[in-house]
């Protein structure tokens, strides 16, 4: 344990209970990563990494407590959520207390359209009571059984329900975020609207959620649909089609190359061999014209369940977003993944990695609205719908991986850094105000240090 956190850990064992703080053993290590070794390059680079304790703060009061104690001893303090993050947002560069939030996970109301809850709230519980009360969650990623609403608004961006609403910084999504601010006096800062963005998906940098309130979708009740045909292009059409069809309430619309859905073991004996698969989460009340339209494009409909209410598995979400890459990681750990923005030329440049890396690069494709106000409805445009998606990318050398990512970028395919364990630069007018957020809420630069790179670094001032 580093010199300068040793004398923090019977003090904070005093201030949250000796059972909420962990110092050794297995859970110390799990508690300091997350699914960063989707990544072959963050591997060697955090496999080494963990925190020199672990706070589980069980309330606000007690979190405060353990943030003033972390400010005096100047110990590093990165927060975390469920853990589900995919490149390494609440691994500790440089030690110190790792606070886990998942204690703190009341849901305080669900009232007029609007989800207040605490940053460790599990968004499947969220989701369950909101749609008791007639909502139902706007968008959520993959693993929304395990994440919570700060880990995702603190290092994700968007999921099932995006094809609609678009990420989380979309529209109006974001109601307000409260932070508490590392200082020897801490603050509690609220941000609405607008103000709010530049606190969203900084990897806790900027300040530890409190309090997040944010805006539902009316509650629909859906079908889980899978459509499979051996063409791939047929398949293409039409699913781009049903994405950017307005008049269909949609919350999911993703595609996969074969052999993609081999790898979906719960649900493998539903797909046919040889064959492309597209899912589609759908108003129930549309199925019928879902069906019929994808019965005269020449597909066929291999899996037709509801999806129960309250949610109980299966879900075909569980195979969208970053799981298809844990499933096709189940079967071939050599698998890993690059997350992509495709242009309005996608079909050729689909065509154009397939053709060139044929078994390497597999297509897994999601549609999300880059402008949801004008992506459903009578006055719906096709453009308000954006094609992207995780392509899954077979892992020889770093030599070999950089030449795929290299050749999509000069084809005109946008590339997310998932595979850089600091936090994404933005424009020079996002990254000032970051920076300048930072230096209000914390002062000695100890929150989550070194991963927002721009940042003059003291991780132990």
């Amino acid at each position: 344990m580093n010199p300068s956190v040793a004398p923090l850990l019977a003090e904070l064992q005093a201030l949250v209970g000796a059972e909420n703080i962990i110092s050794e053993g297995d859970s110390l290590d799990t508690l300091s990563k997350d699914y960063y070794w989707y990544s072959p390059l963050l591997r060697p680079i955090v496999d080494p990494l963990r925190a020199d304790l672990v706070a589980r703060p069980g309330s606000i009061d007690e979190l405060r407590a353990v943030v003033i104690a972390c400010f005096r001893a100047g110990v590093a303090v990165t927060p975390r959520g469920g853990g589900t993050g995919n490149y390494g947002q609440c691994v500790p560069l440089h030690g110190g207390v790792v606070i886990d939030f998942t204690r703190l996970d009341r849901i305080h109301s669900v009232e007029g359209g609007v989800v207040r809850a605490e940053p460790g709230a599990r968004l499947g519980p969220i989701e369950t009571v909101a749609r008791t009360a007639g909502w139902e969650l706007r968008c959520y990623p993959s693993t929304w059984m395990k994440a919570t609403l700060g880990g995702f608004f603190g290092g994700g961006a968007g999921g099932i329900g995006s094809v609609r609403w678009g990420g989380i910084a979309s529209a109006d999504t974001v109601k307000s975020i409260t932070v508490m601010t590392c200082e020897a006096e801490p603050r509690i800062i609220r941000y609405e609207g607008p103000s709010a963005m530049v606190a969203l998906r900084t990897f806790g940098t900027t300040g530890l959620m409190v309090e997040i309130e944010m805006r539902l979708a009316p509650k629909l009740d859906y079908d889980q649909l899978a459509f499979s045909s051996p063409d791939w292009a047929a398949l293409l059409e039409w699913t781009d089609a049903a994405a950017r069809n307005g008049a269909w309430h949609k919350r999911l619309t993703s595609q996969f190359q074969w052999p993609l859905p081999s790898y979906f073991k719960p649900i493998a004996k539903h797909m046919r061999a040889d064959e492309h698969v597209s899912f589609v989460l759908i108003d129930r009340t549309q199925t019928e014209a879902v069906l019929a339209s994808a019965a005269a494009a020449g597909l066929t409909c291999v899996y037709n369940r509801p999806l129960s209410d309250p949610p109980k598995p299966p879900f075909l979400s569980d195979f969208t977003y970053n799981h298809t890459t844990l499933w096709a990681m189940k079967s071939e750990p050599a698998y890993t993944y690059v997350q992509a923005g495709f242009s309005t030329d996608f079909r050729n440049q689909l065509d154009q990695l397939i053709t060139r890396y044929p078994g390497e690069v597999l297509i897994h494709l999601e549609w999300a609205a880059a402008d949801p106000a004008r992506a459903i409805g009578p006055n719906a445009v096709p453009e308000a719908i954006g094609v992207g998606g995780i392509p899954i990318i077979k892992y020889s050398t770093e030599e070999r991986f950089r030449e795929v990512l290299d050749y999509a970028t000069s084809i005109g395919v946008g590339l997310s850094k998932t595979h850089n364990i600091h936090l994404p630069e933005g424009d020079a007018a996002q990254t000032a105000a970051r920076h300048a957020l930072k230096r209000d809420v914390d002062p000695r630069g100890l929150m989550n240090p070194g991963k927002m790179k721009s940042f003059p670094l003291n991780p132990f001032a």
